[in-house]
């Protein structure tokens, strides 16, 4: 079946207008203000909507939510000759799925109304179930992390640009690359590129391109990454670096959707969707003048902003196990689990470079581990560290409220523990080898195993 437009504009000229532009992109039904849109919606299935803002009997924001509310699926597109930030990012917010400003050229109409009835078709396609335990390349099941599942899941059908915000280490790549594949230019390789990494004398050239003989080096024409990500996404990794003048330019193309070459005079048209990320606080960038706030306006459209590892303690456990599956076995080791000193110790730890920090502490961990099992001591002195502040602090708290005799035995049964899990550790399991080393009978010694809640298995290679 061809797919339904319904154009809403209070102007019979106007509708007459764009039903001869998208009549060949389907079938167009018409709506000349708020009410009668509402009751074309009511009347049949509608694919994507496209909606002036100002009209006779209401806004265009009124069906906007309506359709938001009952048919979240549907694209909506608004358009107005009343265009101010504020309002694009309002409309926006609210699940817009993006806007034109009047006048417009048809041929750009068409091909935005052509990408939102593509992504119209996505949302239809039946996807494979998501593992429990993450989204994507992400892993976590936070209520924090489900949050942010939920919210690519919302925003990555859209055309909107996406700013995402976290501190080094946090996945903001991963969150980039997941809105990506959940979008129409999910069959087009994302353009990735991180405008910390690349000198400030080049960067504009990398972004923009440049003409043959714009500068010194320059020895033949180049296309930009915008050119490379026509039809595509485009990441811009640590875009608070960007100087303000390049911020500026950025700011003309996202307006634009057309970027200039360095020594061209000509505009080239772009269909890019940017992602932008970055570690800085842009809010008060903005307020201290080191960021443009109409640059801030275009990105603050979409927001999401990462929680860091410790705010997300609960996932570390997961993570941790995840990463050592991974990367035991290139690492040649047999470790297939942590002790449960190391869990305390990792989930204890502040994790300043978060969970890249985390996944290098685990591969160290399993390149210096000799045994089946990941211990406190293979894990980086600063870890270890923090785990023993943790535990003093807590078995502290927990001693004071025993008797002596209590505490007395206690600390008696914690010392046999370590010390059976030490000599079955040296003798990697062998119990009749364990038990003559400690000078006790072999019953004895499985009898004081199995107080401890201790098997020979755990220790054996």
């Amino acid at each position: 079946m061809k797919p339904t437009i319904l154009v809403v504009d209070d102007k019979p000229n106007m509708t007459a207008m764009l039903s001869k532009v998208l009549g060949k992109l389907g079938r167009v039904v018409t709506a000349r203000g708020v009410r009668s849109a509402l009751e074309a919606l009511e009347r049949e299935p509608i694919t994507v909507v496209l909606c002036d803002l100002r009209m006779s009997d209401g806004d265009g924001l009124e069906v906007l939510r309506a359709v938001r509310a009952r048919w979240p699926g549907v694209p909506f597109i608004l358009m107005t000759a009343y265009a101010t930030v504020p309002t694009a990012v309002q409309a926006m917010r609210e699940g817009a799925y993006d806007y034109v400003t009047k006048p417009f050229e048809t041929d750009a109409l068409k091909a935005l109304v052509e990408r939102a009835l593509a992504q119209a078709a996505v949302l239809h396609e039946t996807h494979e179930p998501r593992d429990v335990d993450g989204f994507g390349a992400m892993i976590g099941r936070s209520p924090a992390m489900r949050r942010i599942y939920q919210l690519i899941e919302r925003v990555a059908p859209t055309d909107a640009t996406v700013l995402i915000l976290g501190e080094t280490g946090t996945g903001k790549e991963l969150v980039a690359r997941a809105i990506h594949e959940r979008s129409s230019r999910a069959p087009s390789r994302l353009v990735a590129v991180n405008c910390a990494a690349i000198p400030r004398s080049l960067i504009e050239s990398e972004l923009f391109g440049h003409a043959r003989g714009s500068f010194t080096g320059a020895v033949a024409d180049r296309a930009g990454l915008f050119e490379e990500a026509h039809e595509s996404t485009l990441f811009l990794d640590e875009i608070g670096e960007l100087r303000p003048t390049l911020q500026a330019k950025l700011t003309r193309v996202l307006e634009e959707r057309s970027v200039r070459r360095i020594g061209e005079p000509r505009e080239r048209k772009v269909d890019v969707r940017v992602i932008a990320a970055t570690h800085r606080d842009v809010r008060g960038m903005v307020k201290a003048g080191s960021f443009r706030e109409d640059l801030w306006f275009r990105l603050n459209v979409c927001v999401l902003e990462l929680p860091p590892l410790r705010e997300r303690a609960e996932d570390i456990p997961l993570l941790a196990q995840r990463f050592l599956a991974e990367r035991a076995p290139h690492a040649g080791s047999s470790a297939t689990r942590f002790s449960e000193a190391a869990l305390s110790a990792l989930s204890a730890y502040r994790w300043p470079g978060n969970v890249r920090e985390l996944r290098s502490a685990v591969e160290r961990a399993a390149i210096i581990e000799t045994t089946r099992e990941i211990t406190l001591c293979s894990l980086p002195p600063e870890i270890q560290g923090a785990n023993a502040a943790a535990a003093t602090g807590a078995r502290d708290t927990e001693l004071a409220k025993l008797t002596y005799r209590e505490a007395v035995d206690a600390s008696r049964a914690e010392a046999s523990r370590r010390y059976l899990e030490a000599v079955l550790k040296r003798f990697f399991g062998d119990v009749t080898a364990a038990a003559e080393h400690a000078g006790i009978e072999r019953e004895s010694f499985y009898r004081l195993m199995r107080r401890a809640g201790l098997s020979a298995e755990e220790f054996r290679k």
